[in-house]
């Protein structure tokens, strides 16, 4: 993405990421890391206050916000719609969050009145009743058929992509990614890509290319097409890697793939 020599802090890119409860502090913390990776200029994790100082020892650049408690609930709305209305370029939904009755709520209304483009991802993806303008659903394989009851062929990714009007990353030995008018299919990738936070990487890597104006469904293809790049990489010269390895390659795979 080319920068405008002119421009200043915040204009190549501000990602919003809202995730984690207890259990979960890992999602909405590798999310941060594919954003700041793919060169978002501001990043703002919102995540559990008991997460808030783990977060600070994978950045110095995370601005962290934090939940009323250590689960999203209807109480931290609307505090979060106004950040994100006046602070984000891009929001990033449900990597951690969980399913728990009060965080239920809280992205069901989030979902209904966020006026960002919007990456829904994991827990969240299960509330798409109401969703943003613009969004971007990322599911593996066993999410989607969760989501819509039909196996994920690339025919049924296309067919409830119109449906919702998104663009949709199926996650799979071949990602599937569509949107009302376009298909594409991606081949990269290995199997130890099924390592825990693979998904979340990639759902940050997607919002922060987003937020530099990359088109969604090229943003998404950009994505996944890199990720798989660098695991065939990392398996080249090592048995076993974690998301964070593939995180740590991003800026060059960017550099080396323009």
């Amino acid at each position: 993405m080319e920068r405008d020599p002119n421009s200043y802090k915040g204009q190549n890119g501000r990602v919003m990421i809202i995730g984690g409860n207890e259990l979960y502090y890992g999602a909405p913390i590798l999310c941060a890391l594919g954003a700041e990776a793919a060169g978002a200029d501001l990043v703002y994790p919102f995540i559990p206050p008991c997460q808030a100082e783990a977060a600070k020892t994978y950045s110095l650049n995370f601005i962290i916000h934090t939940f009323q408690k250590d689960h999203l609930t209807v109480k931290d709305v609307k505090s979060i719609l106004e950040f994100s209305h006046a602070n984000a370029d891009v929001v990033l939904i449900g990597p951690g969050l969980g399913r728990e009755g009060a965080t239920a709520d809280a992205i069901r209304e989030l979902l209904a009145r966020l006026d960002k483009p919007t990456v829904v991802d994991a827990d969240a993806l299960f509330y798409s009743n109401h969703l943003p303008k613009t969004v971007v659903l990322t599911p593996h394989r066993g999410e989607f058929q969760r989501m819509t009851g039909e196996e994920a062929t690339t025919a049924n990714v296309q067919k409830w992509a119109k449906s919702l009007n998104a663009t949709i990353l199926c996650k799979a030995p071949k990602d599937i990614i569509a949107d009302p008018n376009h298909l594409k299919i991606n081949e990269t990738g290995n199997a130890m890509m099924t390592v825990g936070g693979t998904g979340d990487l990639l759902g940050g890597f997607v919002a922060g290319l987003m937020s530099q104006g990359v088109d969604p469904m090229e943003a998404c293809y950009k994505a996944t097409n890199l990720l798989g790049i660098g695991a065939e990489h990392l398996t080249q010269t090592q048995a076993t890697f974690r998301a964070y390895d593939l995180a740590r390659l991003i800026p060059a795979l960017l550099t080396e793939n323009r």
